[in-house]
């Protein structure tokens, strides 16, 4: 059996040994390998998964440090930050500054959620609609945030709470965020740009990025919807559209994390 190197980082402190044991303790044949495939993040992903899937990671466990990581899979800080970034986003992993990250979910993994092959086939499309969903939805966000009645508001949040209430895996089947911009559409009172922004959010799912991101991304997405529901609710129009522009910059800045 391979002794510990003491000079490994995730043995070098008792404190840290503590946090995440059993996995400080591992050494080559724990389930560490090196990376050696195209897309290097992916394949850290994978590897997670099977730390996960072989019981050597268990939930709410907190992972070793980068410095650990990177030493153990031999790849660059930029490289290991990107897959942790697709895992946080689909809800597996928690990032605490300061505090390190921990498993928040054993379900399934698969390195193809964000399918990133699928979100670079699709990207022209999807970058074509958002443009138009953005001037769309900017205009019915502004509308909503005059026109709204308390019901309709309570209907734009209902897929935020949702999204606090449930699991991950309750997720599965409902498109919250189709819902949640379905609603603005209606609190606008604009039959004509009603019609039109959902025409376009159902050419959205259409495409499928709910699927190519995986359902459980909406939670990311929660942060940019957020700030669209507080504007509406506190009638400042100007603000309902800065927050609807940041919501569709933020969808193209995670198409374009698939180059």
């Amino acid at each position: 059996m391979t002794r510990p190197d003491p000079k490994d980082p995730s043995v070098a402190s008792q404190s840290e040994s503590v946090l995440i044991d059993p996995i400080a303790s591992l050494a080559n044949d724990d389930g560490f390998a090196p990376v050696r495939a195209p897309r290097l993040s992916e394949e850290i992903v994978n590897q997670i998964a099977n730390l996960v899937a072989t019981g050597k990671i268990s939930l709410n466990q907190r992972f070793p440090s980068e410095r650990a990581l990177q030493e153990k899979w031999r790849v660059s800080r930029p490289v290991l930050r990107e897959a942790f970034r697709v895992l946080e986003a689909q809800g597996i992993v928690e990032s605490r500054p300061g505090g390190g990250r921990f498993l928040r979910s054993t379900r399934v993994l698969d390195a193809g959620r964000p399918n990133w092959s699928d979100l670079r086939a699709n990207r022209d499309v999807l970058m074509r609609l958002w443009e138009a969903r953005e001037a769309v939805e900017s205009k019915l966000a502004e509308l909503a945030a005059i026109r709204a009645t308390e019901e309709d508001i309570e209907k734009i949040s209902r897929p935020i709470q949702l999204i606090e209430e449930l699991a991950p895996e309750d997720l599965e089947d409902l498109d919250l965020n189709g819902q949640f911009h379905a609603a603005i559409a209606t609190a606008a009172r604009n039959p004509i740009l009603e019609q039109i922004g959902t025409d376009l959010i159902r050419k959205s799912g259409q495409v499928g990025f709910k699927h190519l991101v995986g359902v459980t991304n909406w939670a990311a997405l929660q942060s940019f919807h957020q700030p669209i529901l507080d504007a509406i609710r506190a009638r400042d129009p100007a603000a309902a559209v800065v927050a609807s522009k940041l919501h569709f910059d933020n969808l193209r800045e995670r198409v374009r994390e698939a180059d």
